[in-house]
């Protein structure tokens, strides 16, 4: 009884959550900045990692012509954010609208961890996903206010992070040169991987 209480409650909570990033932006393509001339000014393309999986591949490595950035949006919370610093900016989710031949579904960006790598694969797949937010000078972020490098690892103030590096990644049967982020402040495992920065740009 007791379980399914709670159970009922998270699935409530989580649905509520949800629910409250109703605000969102007018749509934009990511463009990877980077010191690699093939890299840099490529847009990200959602690319086809499985059954309603999108992962964003670099266009500038795809083969095939005419190839454009995908088109992204950016939800907030109606309510804002606690402790808003504009520097870095709101947190929220970054969708992307799959179209199919009977539906069209809003996917939130999420990171896939592998337990045997430092390198997550950010993954468009369904509703539940990871926040982000967008600096001052539109460059992709991920905020944190826990900092595990110095005892006590609390330390209550929102930090921006761009740990983003061009790799190639492989995901259920998908190989590709795409975005990853990479955990923790230490090189990527992946010998791959490559600096960049991602700017939104509007359209």
């Amino acid at each position: 009884m007791k379980s399914t209480l709670v159970a009922s409650l998270l699935a409530i909570a989580t649905s509520t959550a949800l629910a409250q990033y109703t605000n969102q932006t007018a749509p934009f393509n990511l463009v990877v900045l980077s010191k690699n001339e093939t890299y840099n000014g490529t847009t990200l393309l959602a690319c086809h990692e499985g059954a309603g999986i999108e992962g964003l591949c670099l266009t500038s490595t795809l083969t095939g012509t005419g190839l454009t950035g995908s088109t992204f949006n950016f939800n907030t919370s109606t309510y804002g954010q606690y402790n808003l610093n504009p520097a870095i900016g709101e947190q929220g989710y970054l969708t992307y609208l799959l179209r199919g031949g009977n539906f069209n579904e809003s996917e939130a960006f999420s990171l896939y961890y592998s337990a045997t790598s430092n390198v997550a694969l950010p993954l468009f797949e369904g509703t539940q996903g990871t926040l982000v937010a967008f600096d001052e000078h539109n460059l992709l972020n991920i905020q944190g206010y826990v900092d595990d490098r110095l005892p006590p690892p609390y330390n209550g103030t929102f930090t921006a992070y761009y740990r983003w590096y061009a790799c190639q990644t492989y995901f259920t049967g998908y190989t590709y040169t795409t975005l990853a982020w990479v955990t923790g402040k230490y090189h990527p495992q992946n010998p791959t991987c490559e600096k960049v920065k991602v700017k939104r740009v509007f359209i």
